[in-house]
């Protein structure tokens, strides 16, 4: 009802701003979307709105946590706040559909969508000269991102989803059914061309931290391997390799070593020479602040972040499962810098065996900006070296943290395939950062690995379910499989 209300509000906006081309129902005084989007500094700063939807794809609760990380083998549940289950449900694998953590995560999905569709059509039918071509296409290209990531998390998520791709009335609305998922990777594939195209190479001073064409080279190779066109993936990877502009050295000291990979999870780190695509937040009062830390700390009046004697409990989801710490190496330091075992409860002066990740460690508790590193250097090294089977790719990984390199004396036996090898580093290197369970579902092995730990999950299970709320709305929308 609310999305209805909202639709409503929006088209009756628009229907106002159609009945007169000789009446002026703006008031000059005001800024409306009327009297706005017409200079190209009001579109600048109208397009740095796109750059909100990936702060809020990416925040905790967002698509690429819950199915990343909650619903893989990574995280558990021990205590969350609220009246539901909605978070233990999603972790477990026996998930409803009416769970509302879905269907937020849903509507903020498409409203992000409805705002960047916004913003390309107001490029599209601009009469406004820009500076430079460049500069348009620029803009054009980073909403054209930011809308193809958005529907890649929801393909990979939901399957089968309305593929909207302008803004809509109410009425417009109900047409918009499930697409096919070839239909959808299509557009995705297209608009991430275009992007790649006009993004630059690279961005210098106040615009640091916007998406550059090498980001979209890093997400079409996600996409070529979700649909399994390798060679096409290879050749944007290898692009991105042989760029030259990103390394393991993240803190650009010369060396690379385990102090590259503290590096990138200092709080104060903002946009390092390993990172490809970085979602950007900002600590402090009125910021653009992250809830990552907040939900993913423990579920305990006693908490208290380390060095920090103020008590500040978490949300407790996204608990490090003991099957991940378990997969850590023996001497392996990303273990110590990406899990805390616990904390020491003040008022009794005791231990809590209470493990949590501390990559979004922020001391500002209160109004965190922890960046998200969505794809890295790392990240792309390992599909390198999962497209090439080299493993010279993955032992550049291994080296940086002072580990045995596959092939030599050592390396864990267990991990006796090249593939093998990859899913485990790729475990390791990247928990907490969203990427486990799009890993195991893109090589085919989630079943396999999540049945033999005790999850119980069919085929139909590795999917979400269409939210009920929305067939609610559009009984057009046709539930997925094993859901009601």
């Amino acid at each position: 009802m609310d999305r209805i209300k909202k639709l409503i509000s929006i088209l009756c906006a628009y229907l106002v701003v159609g009945c007169s081309d000789d009446l002026n129902l703006y008031p000059e005084t005001q800024l409306t979307q009327g009297n706005f989007y017409n200079s190209e500094t009001e579109l600048i700063q109208a397009s740095r709105d796109v750059y909100r939807q990936l702060e809020r794809i990416y925040n905790s609760h967002g698509i690429p946590d819950l199915y990343g990380e909650r619903f893989s083998d990574n995280v558990c549940t021990i205590l969350t706040g609220g009246a539901n289950s909605y978070d233990e449900d999603i972790n477990k694998h026996i998930i409803k559909s009416d769970n509302g953590q879905l269907l937020n995560a849903w509507r903020t999905a498409y409203n992000a969508i409805f705002i960047t569709n916004d913003i390309i059509m107001r490029l599209e039918n601009t009469t406004v000269v820009f500076s430079t071509p460049a500069l348009k296409e620029r803009i054009m290209a980073e909403a054209l991102f930011v809308r193809s990531l958005i529907y890649f998390n929801m393909v990979q998520a939901w399957g089968d989803v309305p593929l909207v791709l302008k803004v809509v009335s109410v009425e417009e609305g109900y047409e918009y059914l499930r697409e096919k998922q070839e239909v959808i990777y299509t557009q995705i594939i297209k608009d991430l061309l275009y992007a790649k195209e006009h993004l630059p190479e690279a961005c210098t001073g106040k615009d640091i931290g916007r998406v550059t064409s090498y980001a979209a080279s890093a997400v079409l190779a996600k996409v070529y391997l979700r649909i399994d066109e390798k060679a096409k993936a290879l050749e944007e990877v290898k692009r991105i390799v042989d760029s030259g502009r990103y390394s393991l050295d993240a803190n650009g000291d010369g060396v690379t070593n385990v102090d590259d990979y503290k590096y990138l999870f200092l709080p104060e780190v903002k946009n390092c020479k390993e990172s490809i695509l970085e979602i950007q937040y900002l600590a402090g009062v009125d910021q653009v602040n992250s809830g990552h830390q907040s939900a993913y700390t423990p579920f305990l009046h006693s908490f208290h972040l380390p060095g920090i004697s103020a008590t500040n409990r978490g949300g407790g989801t996204n608990t490090p499962n003991p099957d991940l710490i378990a997969e850590y190496e023996e001497n392996d330091p990303r273990k110590d810098i990406s899990v805390i075992p616990g904390f020491t409860d003040e008022s009794t002066d005791t231990w809590v065996d209470y493990p949590y990740t501390n990559k979004y460690y922020d001391p500002n508790w209160q109004n965190p900006g922890q960046n998200v590193e969505a794809i890295r250097y790392a990240d792309i090294l390992l599909l390198y070296a999962e497209l090439t089977n080299d493993p010279a790719y993955l032992n550049q990984v291994r080296s940086r943290v002072g580990l045995p390199l596959y092939g030599e004396a050592g390396y864990p036996s267990r991990y006796n395939t090249l593939p093998l090898a990859i899913e485990h580093e790729r475990r390791v290197e990247l928990a907490f950062e969203f990427h486990r369970f799009f890993d195991l579902v893109r090589t085919g092995r989630a079943l396999d690995v999540l049945n033999s730990k005790g999850y119980d999950v069919e085929e139909t299970e590795l999917l979400f379910p269409i939210p009920l709320a929305e067939i609610d709305i559009n009984p057009g929308l046709i539930q997925n499989a094993g859901y009601k």
